[in-house]
């Protein structure tokens, strides 16, 4: 049930208060003074206090300011021995949940924190709801009548029936986020956010606040506290992509959220629990990694409660007819255009292809056809592999633009294009070994990706 402070001066007071509490399935901390129960609220966190108003060291008012002002939401239920109308609106005005005069029955008192406990989880879920910043809300539905796609999805719905944590392993572009969402959708977690990061995305100095959250002051710009990804999908799912990509030190950290099922902030005291499944992708072999002494083999245990394989789309190309449907809606809308259908000889063409970069590739393709198609998608609007559309074998023609500085630009983006391209398929889509072989920087990588729409 919940995690309960007894604020009482009176050993025997708090020893009964204890045992109504722990009969009821709560678990109980115990402090005799003001001072000893706002330690214990630093330090822990709580779902309920049971504060008396009258303590040897302070008056009980003045804890609950205080209480109330390290964290608004936590209910607080005030015992006092003297029925008096104006402290107890002085109590209500600040905050206080509930009011008991001594002597009171347990059951008086377990209903109350009960009401409480679930209150207070209500509200975590609500904030988490709120406040997370990627909604299952428009993803990409799971689609195919493949063999290959039944199967995975079968051993989707088994484990989504679940709490196991899952690893997703597949080729970059194979959809392990769409099947993460479908896992989620799937299960008794559906109505609860789903969150995702990119380990892969952020400079490694970055994921552990994004991951963890931290308080203010905990470093340089941290000017207000700020809630990590574990709390945003309280009662939800967190998908962790490209996980490889975590430092070692961080996968240890990691390791210890998922066996306490707790969290620290960054420069924070409090222990705070989470109730979120964790599921997490990588294009990596991570036993590989591990022999390499990239990755914690007690990490890849823990995480390995049930491995999902998303087959390439190469393994599936009888999909790619429904793929292409679908993602040919969406292009219509980002092009503003109305598109007929795709030709037989352009599906044919579809595929045909080897699809390297898999159902982020076709997407990508559809979409860049769309917008050079004028109703009809041919063969010639498709510019597989990044190739340009095949010229007419016509006499050359002067061209439009002499400016020796833009015809350079526009070579050198197609030289990057098909040399990023080259790169994520030669390193299996490990976006880190990819910016290496290319010898950029992560970061570079990133934004090239972004502008030439290889994501």
């Amino acid at each position: 049930m919940g995690n309960i402070l007894i604020a009482e001066d009176d050993a025997d007071t708090r020893y009964v208060l204890k045992a109504a509490l722990e009969s009821g399935r709560h678990a109980c901390a115990a402090a005799a003074s003001a001072a000893e129960a706002l330690s214990l609220a630093d330090s822990l966190t709580f779902d309920a206090v049971v504060l008396d108003m009258v303590l040897g060291d302070s008056d009980g008012l003045t804890v609950l300011e205080k209480l109330k002002s390290e964290d608004p939401g936590l209910p607080v239920v005030i015992l006092t021995g003297h029925a008096n109308v104006q402290t107890a609106v002085k109590a209500m005005k600040l905050g206080a949940l509930d009011y008991l005069i001594k002597p009171f029955g347990n059951e008086e008192l377990l209903l109350i924190i009960e009401k409480a406990v679930k209150e207070r989880r209500l509200k975590r879920e609500f904030d988490a709801l709120r406040s997370h910043v990627k909604r299952a809300q428009g993803a990409e539905p799971v689609f195919g009548s493949s063999r290959e796609i039944k199967n995975t999805a079968a051993l989707a719905r088994q484990v989504a029936a679940t709490d196991l944590t899952v690893i997703l392993s597949g080729p970059s572009g194979s959809g392990k986020e769409v099947w993460a969402r479908e896992i989620h959708r799937l299960s008794s977690r559906a109505g609860s956010p789903f969150v995702a990061l990119d380990c892969g995305a952020l400079p490694e100095n970055l994921v552990e606040s994004e991951l963890f959250g931290y308080e203010r002051g905990a470093f340089t710009g941290a000017d207000r506290r700020k809630p990590g990804l574990f709390e945003a999908a309280f009662g939800g799912t967190l998908f962790l992509d490209e996980i490889a990509n975590l430092t070692v030190g961080t996968q240890a950290k990691l390791l210890r959220v998922l066996e306490e099922r707790r969290i620290r902030h960054l420069g924070g005291k409090k222990d705070i629990p989470i109730d979120t499944r964790v599921i997490v992708a990588s294009n990596s072999d991570l036993p590989s990694r591990i022999k390499e002494e990239l990755f914690r083999e007690d990490l890849y245990h823990r995480l390995n409660q049930f491995t999902l394989r998303v087959p390439s789309l190469a393994e599936r190309k009888e999909d790619i007819p429904a793929l292409a449907a679908f993602f040919l809606r969406d292009a219509e809308k980002l092009v503003n255009k109305k598109i007929e259908s795709i030709s037989d000889s352009a599906l044919a063409e579809l595929q045909a292809y080897a699809w390297p970069g898999n159902v982020r590739e076709l997407k990508n393709a559809i979409i860049r056809a769309a917008l050079l198609s004028e109703g009809k998608i041919m063969p010639e609007h498709l510019a597989l592999g990044g190739k340009a559309a095949p010229q007419q074998p016509n006499a050359p023609a002067a061209p439009e633009n002499f400016d020796l500085k833009d015809n350079l630009r526009q070579s050198r983006a197609v030289t990057e294009r098909r040399l990023i391209t080259a790169a994520l398929a030669a390193t299996g889509g490990n976006k880190l070994k990819a910016a290496k072989l290319l010898a950029i920087d992560r970061k570079a990588l990133y934004t090239k990706l972004k502008e030439y729409s290889l994501e």
